[in-house]
């Protein structure tokens, strides 16, 4: 009993009609049969020539024209007659009662059952999205012709920087013992700070695509903290590392995800110069088929009003900071596919997690 008041309830549901979904449908649509009549008119192209659905439904499409005259090679006939279809076809064109806008019409031939034609449809489309992505693309490639420029400028700039490097390390030894000497150690550091922008934005121009290979992470991180462990005893700063079990290999660019660990280790050395303790820790989530791995100091932690900033280029608290560290590696990780965060630990000091799939 209950199974037949449901199929009841199914028949007696109404069915959408065809105008109800030619007006669900997200751009205008005007469809006219093989007699050139209008058998199909939607709320858009109501909207956009004034027309009632009404008034049009079942009229020649060339009484449209009144007065002003029907174009015998209409693009909308022609697709009717020839199978011809055609594409961004201004507005304004097609029917006199529109104005100049940003969208644009096709038109499409409508075929029966055995492929032969059965009507015509007109399409019309909201191009300002379009024209956005274009504007976007053109903008794009002007800023990449641009970016490739400064870096080619830039590389040559570096080397007369190298030669007068060079030749103030000369005239640094001429000066020894004198109280001008320190003069030249000031313009030896701006220079090296010049050198490491410069090497900070090149990388930025051309990061290159990252050749990547499986790698055990737990032995390429603990190849990264031998080179580095030496730097933070100096600095009084203990590293604590834990890899879970089992960690799959992952695929990686070696020199590429050495740089984003010590770009992370050295802004956790500069945050705690009176010693502290990093730790490291290295997640599986099976889940997802994630790697995560943690990266925390003990250090003041980054101000809520610059957090939102951290990985925007040339942004740094630092005096001889670039600001470039940190917007490189999150391209890098990027690259591999994977996400990383900064954030403030609860307790104290920074936390950097970074995301990466398994291979």
């Amino acid at each position: 009993m209950q199974q037949q008041k449901k199929e009841a309830g199914k028949k007696g549901a109404p069915e959408p009609t065809l105008q109800q979904v030619l007006n669900g449908f997200p751009a205008g649509v005007m469809i006219i049969d093989r007699s050139e009549r209008i058998i199909g008119f939607n709320r858009f192209f109501e909207e956009a020539t004034g027309l009632s659905e009404q008034n049009v439904r079942g009229r020649h499409f060339r009484e449209l024209f009144g007065k002003k005259g029907f174009p015998e090679d209409h693009p909308l006939l022609l697709t009717l007659t020839t199978g011809k279809e055609f594409s961004r076809i201004a507005p304004e064109k097609f029917l006199p009662f529109f104005s100049p806008c940003s969208a644009y019409i096709s038109t499409h031939v409508l075929r029966g059952a055995s492929g032969e034609k059965a009507g015509a449809m007109a399409v019309l489309w909201d191009a300002r999205r379009q024209q956005e992505l274009e504007q976007a693309v053109i903008r794009a490639e002007r800023l990449a012709i641009m970016g490739q420029l400064a870096a080619g400028a830039v590389h040559e700039i570096r080397n007369p920087l190298t030669a007068v490097a060079g030749f103030l390390q000369i005239l640094k030894k001429e000066l020894e013992g004198t109280p001008r000497v320190e003069y030249v150690d000031i313009m030896l550091d701006a220079l090296e700070r010049v050198n490491s922008i410069i090497g900070g934005f090149l990388r930025l121009a051309k990061p290159g695509l990252p050749q990547r290979k499986p790698y055990h992470l737990r032995d390429l991180i603990e190849n990264v903290l031998k080179l580095w462990e030496s730097e933070g005893a100096r600095r009084g700063i203990a590293v604590n590392a834990s890899f879970a079990p089992g960690l799959p290999p992952v695929l990686l660019d070696e020199e590429q995800f050495q740089q984003v660990l010590l770009n992370i280790f050295n802004n956790a050395l500069e945050a705690m110069p009176d010693g502290g303790e990093i730790k490291l820790a290295v997640e599986i989530d099976r889940e997802d088929d994630l790697i995560r791995i943690t990266i925390q100091d003990t250090g003041p932690g980054i101000p809520e009003a610059v957090q939102a900033q951290v990985f925007e280029p040339f942004f740094t608290t630092k005096e001889t900071g670039t600001g470039l560290g940190l917007y490189i590696s999150r391209a890098i990780i990027q690259n591999h596919g994977g996400e990383i965060v900064i954030e403030n630990n609860p307790e104290r000091g920074c936390k950097v997690t970074i995301i990466l799939p398994q291979a």
